[in-house]
């Protein structure tokens, strides 16, 4: 029997792709309205703050702007924007603050310390009544149903992914980065991502589905480079809000020089493997895995051959070939929900171990959205 909790964490996994369909003309036209405000001037920086998923994002979405708006993008953890970055920021800065909630202290900290420093402050959220949307000088609202209860975060995750990805298109039609036409391609891309991300809901519910009730493991490492590191670090998140699962995100790379040295029977590497930048160096990482006792699941193309020879499991990505690696975290997030969500199921866990602990909810609420904000 799967607890209400869950079942309502798999539809919303499975309603999410709704947003590449429908929300990225809304958020345009949002969009172009900050866009075409008197006092809006090019920015020479853009920073994207947030705190957990929304953070994610920004690292998961940071390749979007480099390279559709030409203009220098940093992504920060909010508490190191409001304490030690804001003092840099200036008029021609853009702050993009990300909380679906609104209500995250840290990041209205953000945006309250750069409004000091005299930057365009632009809150992207759902709750246009928060304190975040109050205190930004402009708001995107990511329009997505309101959840009752908590739950871990997939449609929110992918509505924030959504709302930076229209923000750099039409942030780079309007400074030349890119043409009509050219940003035209890009949202009807975008769009076109729905059909692959179903395939890919439904051939991985039942691959993974199939892994769990065949497995037995201790530790995940989940590997991810480029807009994949973040993508590593939501999927650990989701691990540890659905299931209580512990797992070290990391990127490709680093994972040679710290987790190797521990990686051993009952470890797990989840390596995320679009072909893109970083692609080889999946390649080269796997067979170390297995030389030191562990498995390899691979995420990638279902018809990537090269990452077959060298994975114990692979959990493919269905439908699409050569995906824009910028956009590939729109759909290499899904079987990483998918492996919560069955961890989850697997131990009868209820997300976020809130039921029954209202001191556990009560002191995370206050951590997070009642901590003193620092003018």
């Amino acid at each position: 029997m799967v607890n209400s909790a869950l079942e309502l964490m798999l539809k919303e996994i499975r309603e999410q792709t709704e947003l590449l369909v429908s929300g990225v003309a809304d958020l345009e036209q949002q969009i172009n309205k900050i866009l075409e405000a008197p006092d809006w001037v090019r920015p020479e920086k853009i920073y994207i703050v947030g705190c957990g998923d929304s953070f994610y994002a920004g690292l998961a979405c940071q390749q979007v702007f480099v390279r559709y708006t030409g203009v220098e993008t940093q992504v920060w953890q909010a508490l190191e924007f409001s304490r030690y970055i804001y003092s840099s920021v200036n008029p021609r800065s853009v702050v993009l603050a990300v909380s679906n909630s609104g209500e995250v202290a840290r990041t209205v900290e953000c945006v309250v310390r750069a409004n000091r420093q005299g930057a365009r402050t632009i809150g992207i959220t759902r709750n246009t009544r928060s304190r975040l949307a109050e205190q930004s000088k402009s708001v995107v609202e990511v329009k997505i149903p309101s959840v009752v209860g908590v739950l871990p975060g997939t449609r929110s995750y992918l509505g924030s992914l959504v709302a930076l990805a229209a923000f750099a298109l039409t942030l780079g039609e309007r400074l030349g980065a890119i043409t009509p036409t050219e940003k035209h391609e890009l949202k009807a891309y975008l769009k076109d991502l729905a059909a692959p991300m179903r395939a890919t809901i439904e051939a991985n519910y039942i691959t993974i589905g199939e892994y769990i009730h065949s497995e037995e493991v201790d530790i995940y490492h989940i590997l991810g480079s480029g807009p994949n590191y973040g993508t590593a670090q939501f999927g650990t998140m989701k691990l540890l809000e659905a299931a209580g699962f512990v797992s070290i995100p990391q990127g490709i790379e680093e994972w040679a020089h710290a987790q190797y040295f521990v990686t051993r029977p009952g470890t797990h590497v989840i390596v995320l493997a679009p072909k893109g930048c970083s692609h080889d160096r999946s390649l080269e990482i796997m067979p170390a895995v297995k030389t030191v006792g562990g498995k390899v699941i691979a995420v990638a193309e279902e018809d990537d051959e090269e990452v077959k020879q060298h994975a114990d499991f692979v959990w493919g990505i269905t439908g699409i070939r050569n995906i824009r690696e910028e956009f590939s975290p729109f759909l290499y997030s899904v079987p990483l929900e998918l492996l919560a969500y069955h961890i989850a199921v697997k131990y009868n866990t209820v997300p976020l171990d809130f039921e029954g602990k209202p001191w556990k909810r009560e002191e995370n609420f206050r951590q997070i959205f009642h901590s003193r904000i620092v003018e």
